[in-house]
């Protein structure tokens, strides 16, 4: 047990290891900062599952990890592990809520609903005062999202259609987008718009589509071109 210990460096800490005011601060403070980078590379792609939701996840599973810890302390009975176990059960709806199946039956939301379950594990770890593990496995997480886009963008570095999503400032802007597809003889397939508001509130056009090209052509060079024109406020591949 002792070598143990010494072999993971913050679980030796007694005052980091037990329940204290210092650990439930340590414990939160990490749940926030791990869960709020993880959702920050959810939003910025325009997922459904944010900072926000990340962040609540997070932090309320390091909570209830907690919470089964204090009252199997408290009582001397019972088992720490039962409140935790039910976090992944109720995780399980939440991600769901997440995944979305197109009108073209195109699944949506996969990416995102395996993020939510495993920032949920993140916060359990940590709630559980398992430090090393809740850091490694948030590395191992966040090296996954980023390695995996490089290679995707690597492998895929030309091609004929893309999938993207698109904020327009208005439909008007929708419709310039679309004309200048048509100029360039690319075909805009299984296009969904809906309206939406931006972090400030204002309301945004938001849309899915496939743009179809008869050469294969650089992904650099569409997300540049569609980017630049009017009215488009962000643009990315998805």
């Amino acid at each position: 047990m002792e070598e143990r210990e010494k072999a993971m460096l913050l679980e030796g800490i007694p005052v980091l290891r037990d329940l204290t005011i210092w650990s439930i601060l340590l414990r939160t403070a990490l749940s926030l900062l791990f869960s709020g980078i993880l959702g920050y590379d959810r939003e910025k792609k325009g997922r459904p599952a944010g900072i926000r939701t990340y962040m609540v996840v997070c932090v309320g599973s390091a909570l209830a990890m907690m919470t089964g810890i204090y009252l199997t302390d408290m009582t001397g009975t019972g088992d720490a592990s039962r409140i935790a176990a039910q976090v992944i059960c109720g995780i399980g709806f939440l991600g769901a809520g997440t995944i979305l199946v197109t009108k073209q039956r195109q699944v949506k939301g996969l990416t995102t609903a395996a993020g939510l379950w495993a920032a949920a594990c993140i916060g359990l770890a940590l709630g559980a005062g398992f430090y090393s593990g809740a850091i490694i496995g948030f590395a191992a997480v966040l090296g996954s999202l980023w390695t995996m886009q490089i290679v995707d963008r690597r492998l895929h570095k030309n091609s004929e259609s893309f999938t993207i999503y698109v904020e327009f400032s208005g439909m008007e802007a929708v419709s310039r987008f679309l004309t200048h597809a048509r100029t360039q003889n690319c075909t805009v397939s299984n296009l969904e718009i809906k309206r939406t508001k931006n972090e400030n509130g204002s309301m945004i056009v938001t849309a899915t589509m496939t743009l179809r090209f008869k050469f294969a052509i650089s992904h650099t060079t569409v997300i540049e071109t569609y980017g630049a024109l009017e009215g488009v406020q962000f643009i990315e591949e998805m």
